[in-house]
């Protein structure tokens, strides 16, 4: 039986009331074992709820939507639904209300699928994944296990399984230095890159960095708004966790209140006293804080940006190029008390307990994506014809007077319909981050930038992926105060002058007693 969710936010959650449909849909606790002896056959009808990583319909989404069903001969069966993305967790909750809006498949991400999970909504496919032609093929790319395995969570019994696939890796942030930067303050750019620096030498570089600029550092919010939450000030957080975490012992504890926060709080209020870190970072979006980053505005300029590795890396180096500035950038390999950089658990596709034939779609629907040819070419770049093609042709850009020719069977993107003035490059899984390589070579590998190929090996050499927090009932009806508890104390700290152990106490003395709640539960469940 499903258990009742009652309404709660966390990190964005809305999971309402749901207790009419505790009866609706398969068993979550039988496993996708039961059907292995049964033929598994093609479903006829399902609905896949999707965010907007899938293309979307005013960007030729309806040709993906029709190339796929016909590779994959599902013509007509999917019932495609696709809310607005930035308030798709709201739309989802909504969905879940009732029988004939559930869907049947739907992407979850962090805290969103371990609720779902935990309270009986999500099909066990760990025997699914296990037997399936993705998992068997050989083509799997180094880290794809430890990548899948990253989603085992517990489900309404308690014991972690597998109730989501996802066809690429979650990715992560590294930091980027400009060398223009780091040669004006008397570094060499390859010595920098090439070393692993304590965060003393870190610092120390930082602050001559700063000389002639009114900071080094600006990124969106001292804290994120989604796991692994301190990824964007890495090298100040170190191994400080923000939520929930196991010990050396194995036992749940609140990372919040552990001294490695503590003694990180502390790093980032002498940053930003120093003029290290930009005080507007407390209200700076990803947008913001890419603009600064291109500004040539030596009161607004930031020289060190920690973001999104591989792809992100060339865009970066080209907004920087078009703006007049000099481009070249490093990654800087993470710091000693760092160790590594983190890997966030990739948003990932469940079915949901409501779908009729879990076995079917698992197989004819998610499993294709990584299978090697037409529909994993799809899922990586989108439709023939409308973002990219192979024939012969002049493809121009809206706004430019001349084009680039291409030769028949030369793979080349096309103009982005929502876009024109730009070209589409990908479509729901990043070829940089796909789990599984294509059965003869990538279709756009004469195309790849090199750039962010390298940035993105960079990163999957210097990285761990980290782990869901198991959503307990008591830790999706806490979380959403808590939460709201550790940015107040982050911002006091950060910008308001107040000491890292005032904050604290006020933390523990507004949540306390629900932390306390949320840990019994973590280690209840864990027995």
């Amino acid at each position: 039986m499903k258990k009742t969710m009652k309404k709660a936010t966390a990190v964005g959650l809305v999971l309402t009331s749901v207790a009419s449909l505790a009866a609706c849909g398969t068993d979550s606790n039988k496993s996708s074992s039961a059907a292995a002896s049964k033929e598994i056959t093609k479903p006829d009808k399902f609905t896949v709820m999707m965010d907007g990583t899938v293309v979307t319909l005013d960007n030729g989404g309806q040709d993906f939507r029709d190339q796929l069903e016909e590779a994959t001969g599902l013509k007509g069966a999917i019932n495609w639904v696709q809310p607005d993305h930035s308030g798709y967790y709201d739309q989802v909750a909504n969905a879940f209300q009732s029988n004939d809006t559930m869907p049947d498949v739907v992407i979850l991400s962090g805290n969103h699928y371990t609720s779902y999970a935990s309270n009986g909504f999500l099909w066990d496919m760990t025997d699914a994944w296990n037997n399936s032609a993705t998992k068997a093929s050989g083509r799997l790319v180094t880290g794809a296990v430890e990548n899948v395995e990253a989603l085992k969570t517990p489900g309404v019994d308690g014991v972690s399984k597998l109730y989501a696939f996802t066809p690429a890796r979650g990715n992560g942030c590294v930091t980027y230095v400009k060398s223009a930067w780091l040669k004006t303050a008397g570094y060499n750019p390859d010595d920098v890159a090439n070393k692993t620096l304590t965060f003393s030498e870190y610092y120390d570089m930082l602050k001559k960095l700063k000389e002639g600029h009114s900071y080094v550092i600006s990124t969106a919010g001292f804290i994120g708004n989604e796991a692994p939450w301190t990824n964007y000030l890495p090298e100040f957080y170190q191994q400080a966790q923000y939520d929930f975490t196991q010990d050396s012992t194995g036992k749940w504890v609140d990372g919040f209140q552990q001294q490695a926060m503590k003694d990180a709080l502390q790093r980032i209020q002498t940053a930003v006293n120093e003029g290290i870190i930009d005080k507007e970072t407390i209200n700076n979006s990803t947008a913001n804080a890419r603009d600064k980053f291109y500004s040539s505005d030596k009161a607004a300029e930031s020289g060190v940006f920690t973001y999104w590795a591989g792809t992100w890396m060339d865009t970066l180096e080209s907004n920087l190029k078009s703006h007049g500035l000099d481009s070249e950038l490093i990654e800087l390999k993470p710091i000693k008390e760092m160790g590594s950089y983190v890997e966030r658990v990739a948003p990932a596709w469940a079915i949901t307990t409501h779908a009729t034939n879990p076995e079917g779609i698992f197989k004819y629907f998610l499993d294709t994506m990584l299978d090697g040819g037409d529909v994993q070419t799809l899922w990586c770049f989108g439709a023939k014809g409308t973002h990219w093609d192979t024939k012969a042709e002049t493809v121009t850009l809206q706004g430019k007077d001349t084009g680039t020719e291409y030769k028949e069977g030369e793979f080349h993107y096309l103009p982005s319909p929502q876009k024109p003035s730009t070209l589409n490059k990908k479509n729901h899984i990043d070829t940089l981050l796909m789990l599984a390589n294509f059965k003869d070579k990538n279709p756009a590998e004469s195309v790849l930038s090199k750039v962010a190929l390298t940035s993105q090996q960079f990163f999957a050499d210097n990285s761990k992926v980290t782990v869901n927090v198991p959503a307990t009932p008591e830790y999706t009806d806490n979380i959403t105060d808590i939460n709201t508890a550790r940015k107040k104390a982050v911002a006091d700290v950060a910008l308001n002058g107040v000491s890292v152990n005032d904050a604290m106490a006020t933390y523990t003395k507004t949540v306390g007693s629900a932390v306390e709640t949320v840990t019994k539960s973590l280690n209840a469940a864990a027995k």
